[in-house]
Formats: structure tokens, sequence, C-alpha cells
């Protein structure tokens, strides 16, 4: 194959999708306040807002909605809304193959590292059907730009995909080493880990169902979403996380088996494999908005290991989703980087 062909086999698709999104964080004790609120934007078929995540976890609620949905919120000092405007960006390979790794580790060398290096903040929002990556409104430039020439980058306008022009700042061939710096000998520094991470005993599942029988599961979501203080303690080294998003009429859900076992069987699509939680960060290690290179710090080592991961942004903390039965590799991956960085920040 011509160095031509083999670029037009491995291209990659980039949407900037037409959502203009905010994102906000309600308090544990607030969410009386906006319960009634967020089930009609979750629920009722004649609501606008056509971007909705709800993501609890044991420090808040983060909402992401897009401006429809925005203006129908409460406003009160019990909420936070971070200042930027945020527009989604999904990447799809032809090129894939249902034997590869997924989620994220599948655009971490191609989109999440490249912005990484051009100082890009993202906000990720994996899906049981794909995964978001979010990027500040006034970075939108400087995104195509800084993508390998590799991308071809379509723009959402009127409903149309209209193909715009990237940078190819990255190189020809697309590939990004996961670097960001050279050490005094001359050799490439491996990318470190900043933020402290620990990973949860929560067995998770990633599920979806049919957007026409949603009705069917409403009272379920309602009670995951609204009343988890009911369900009772959780065991040690657990933290409660859930997570429903409805985004252009697919329906995605991250939750626990004690959740799971509240939905009559064979209700939801359910992943077949089972996913433990590393959570980075939290409410008194604010990871906040304007850093970037988190995301990238924990999908580089995976990446090289070849695991599927899954990864969820909130206000407060960001959490990486691992197959269960690749827990202690991965886990090795993670420290190993730590190490590796800790000694070479030593010499």
């Amino acid at each position: 194959m011509t160095s031509a062909q083999i670029l037009e086999a491995n291209a990659m698709e980039l949407d900037i999708f037409d959502h203009h999104l905010r994102i906000c964080s309600i308090a544990k004790h607030a969410i009386p306040d906006v319960t009634h609120c967020l089930v009609k934007l979750a629920f009722l078929k004649q609501a606008s807002c056509k971007f909705f995540s709800f993501t609890e976890t044991c420090d808040d609620y983060t909402l992401v909605v897009d401006e429809q949905g925005f203006t129908e919120l409460p406003q009160n000092d019990s909420m936070k809304i971070m200042g930027d405007v945020w527009v989604p960006l999904r990447m799809s390979s032809s090129a894939f193959t249902p034997s590869e790794a997924v989620g994220i580790t599948k655009i971490a060398r191609s989109l999440i590292i490249p912005l990484a290096d051009a100082g890009i903040s993202v906000y990720c929002l994996s899906t049981y059907q794909t995964d978001f990556v979010l990027v500040k409104e006034v970075d939108i430039n400087r995104v195509i730009e800084c993508l390998p020439c590799s991308v071809q980058v379509f723009r959402e306008s009127s409903g149309e995909h209209v193909s715009v022009s990237s940078g190819g700042q990255a190189g020809a061939s697309g590939d990004s080493m996961g670097v960001t710096s050279v050490n005094p000998s001359g050799a490439l520094s491996p990318r470190s880990i900043t933020h402290k991470f620990s990973a949860l005993q929560n067995k998770l599942y990633i599920a979806s169902i049919n957007p026409d029988s949603l009705h069917l599961i409403a009272l379920q979501l309602i009670e995951n979403m609204f009343y988890s203080s009911s369900f009772g303690e959780l065991d040690e080294n657990q933290e409660r996380f859930f997570s429903l998003s409805l985004v252009k009429g697919d329906v995605s859900i991250v939750l626990d088996s004690h959740s799971l076992s509240r939905f009559a069987p064979n209700t939801l699509f359910v992943s077949n494999e089972s996913w433990r939680m590393v959570k980075i960060g939290d409410s008194t290690d604010d990871l906040g908005f304007d850093e970037c290179g988190i995301v990238a710090q924990m999908s580089d080592p995976i990446a090289d290991g070849h695991i599927s991961e899954y990864y969820i942004s909130t206000f407060y903390s960001d959490h990486m989703f691992i197959p269960e039965s690749a827990t202690e590799d991965v886990l090795q991956l993670l420290i190993n980087r730590q190490k590796s960085c800790n000694q070479q920040v030593n010499t």
C-alpha cells in the first residue's frame, strides 16, 4: 500500500456537535429543590433538552445540559455553575475492530493526548454507545488546528455535518507518543500522574435501553437518581456512583450491582463485562476546569497496555472505569508510571 492508501485506511473522523453545554454541581442536600425540573428534562418527551447527563457521586450531583435545559434550571446558592460553555466532540474510525480495546483507550493517541499537549482542557463523558469529549467553545479552533492530518473533521450546522480542514500539526502519521518533555539526557519523558487516585471496590455495569421503552423504567431511574440515601450503607472502600445520560435519543446508564438489582431481569441491555472504578481527585482535591492533561495522564499508560477504559468526569473529580478482570494490571501500569516519573524527577 502507498502512504496515501495507509492514511486513508486509518483515517479517523471527528464530529463537532452543535450543542452548547453547561456543567453544574448540585449540593447533596439541595436535590429536592431541582428534582421536579430534572424529571421533566429527562423523561418528558416534549422537553426541549437534547443533551442531558446526570451523575451522582459521594461529593455532589453533576449535571451537564444544553442551553435549552439550562434555562429551565432553578438558580440558587446550592448550585454551582461552570462559567464556560462546552461543546461535545466524538471521534470514530472504521479501522477499529471488535477485538480491540474500547472506550477512551481507542482515542487516547489521536485525540486526548494531542489536546493535552496543546494545553486544551477536556471533560470526558463515556456512554454505552460512544465517548464524548467536551471542550470549551472558545477552544474549538485550537482543537481543529492541533489534530493530526489523518483526522477528518466535521462540524454540525443546522442538522448537517460539514467537513472542515484540520491543522495537521501532529504530523502526517497522526502518531502521538504521549510525552510532554525531554529530559536532560535527550530521552522522551513519560507523562506524569499529578493527582491522587484510588481503586474502589464497587462492581459497576454500563447499560442501555431502547429510548421508546424509557418510560417503563422511569420509576426505577427516579429512585436511583434522587432517593439513593434509602439504599443503606455501602461496603467498605465503596462509593456511591450512578450516571444517566440521554443524548440524541440514546440512553446510557452506569450503575453498581445493588442499583442494577432494582430493575426487572432483562429490562436493560447490560455490558457483558463488569467494571471497577478508579477515582481521581475529590472535593478536597478539586481538579478544576482549567487544568489540562488529567485524562491524558491516566489514559496514556492504559492505552500502552491496550486495555479498555471508560471515563466520566464530574464537577469535583474524574472516574475511570476499567474491566474488573484487568484491575491489577491497570493499577500496576499506573503505579509503574508514577515510579518512573518520580525517579526521573529525583535524578
